[in-house]
């Protein structure tokens, strides 16, 4: 059995696993739908430094047959009570303290249709390790001890205690949030996108509070981005200060930056979807006119990475795609695109 499950967002799964690959000790990756199984010899702790993962899990067991009916339930309750938890425990201890009798919080999600809830399933799985551990149940997963994670997926199960005391999506520098702001872990998929090299000049015209350029310049890019929204911009300078990283942000109209020939590397964006941001220009009109910005400010072998839900958008401006695939990501299907200049 693998030691280790980390979930990710779906459509991300190949990035998730590649920065896992990079890893020293890392061995027998494997993976499946919104996860990454893998093996790992080294210390916990550099566990918790992956940026493209959601969240990361001691990998304490597989269960199989978990079908349909609602006398599932009654077997997860009997599961729960027979789960080993001592190793995934002595891992977590090793990044941080637990009680000896630790409070227990359960998440649960799955794929295919049940004739019951999560709610039943956290109450079921709860109720037999309480039984079998006495541990008491915390409802609330942020005043918990532990997390006790189920991924089901038809009807295979896999069980998981965190190794964090949060999930790793809530990045603790992400202060301030506006609609339509990235998870971290698909803000650093599209960095991770990009390849960049120590130093190169990364840009994002549309950067809302900031979650681009922190992202990247959190791996040693040469961050900066801009919005019209001003109280955006207050966002992205708190939650930059507290990442402890300098990104420059300044008050900019996407369609007319001001910005010279050769100031970018690399362009990185989460365009406006035209949903949860709205753009005072028509939308065909806003692309055509940011992305023909967005190659005048690159250097001529430069890239451009961007998420949007409307990628038939991005066709000519003098770009090529490269690459396009679909993630999910607010109860929608956009893509992320890599271009390059003609």
């Amino acid at each position: 059995m693998s030691d280790w499950f980390a979930l990710t967002t779906r459509g991300l799964e190949f990035i998730s696993e590649r920065e896992l690959a990079r890893l020293p000790h890392v061995a027998d990756l494997e993976r499946g739908y919104r996860h990454v199984l893998f093996s790992y010899r080294g210390t916990a702790a550099l566990l918790l430094e992956l940026r493209t993962v959601d969240d990361l899990f001691v990998h304490v067991a597989t269960w199989d047959g978990i079908a349909r009916p609602r006398s599932t339930l009654e077997q997860l309750r009997r599961l729960g009570g027979l789960l080993d938890l001592e190793v995934g425990v002595a891992m977590c201890s090793s990044v941080r303290q637990i009680p000896v009798r630790p409070a227990f919080s359960v998440t649960a999600s799955f794929v295919g249709k049940r004739n019951y809830t999560t709610d039943e399933i956290k109450a079921a799985v709860a109720e037999g390790i309480e039984a079998e551990h006495g541990w008491p149940y915390q409802p609330n997963d942020g005043a918990a001890n532990l997390n006790v994670r189920l991924f089901i997926e038809h009807d295979l199960a896999l069980v998981g205690l965190r190794l964090g005391s949060a999930a790793l999506h809530e990045r603790p520098y992400k202060r301030v949030h506006l609609a339509g702001s990235l998870k971290p872990p698909v803000a650093a998929a599209l960095v991770a996108m990009a390849e960049l090299r120590p130093g190169d000049r990364v840009v994002d015209p549309c950067c809302g509070v900031g979650t681009i350029p922190i992202e990247a310049a959190l791996i040693g890019a040469v961050a900066q981005g801009g919005d019209r929204d001003v109280e955006a911009l207050n966002g992205a300078r708190a939650n930059a200060a507290a990442a402890g990283v300098a990104v420059r942000f300044q008050q900019w109209d996407a369609q007319a930056l001001p910005l010279a020939v050769g100031a970018a590397d690399c362009c990185i964006s989460n365009l406006p979807w035209g949903r949860q941001v709205v753009v005072d220009a028509d939308l065909a009109l806003f692309y055509q006119r940011s992305l023909t910005e967005m190659r005048r400010i690159l250097v001529p072998d430069g890239r451009i990475i961007v998420l949007t839900s409307t990628p038939e958008l991005l066709q000519a401006h003098g770009l090529a795609c490269e690459n396009q695939f679909e993630i999910s990501l607010f109860g929608q299907t956009p893509v992320i695109a890599q271009l390059r200049m003609l």
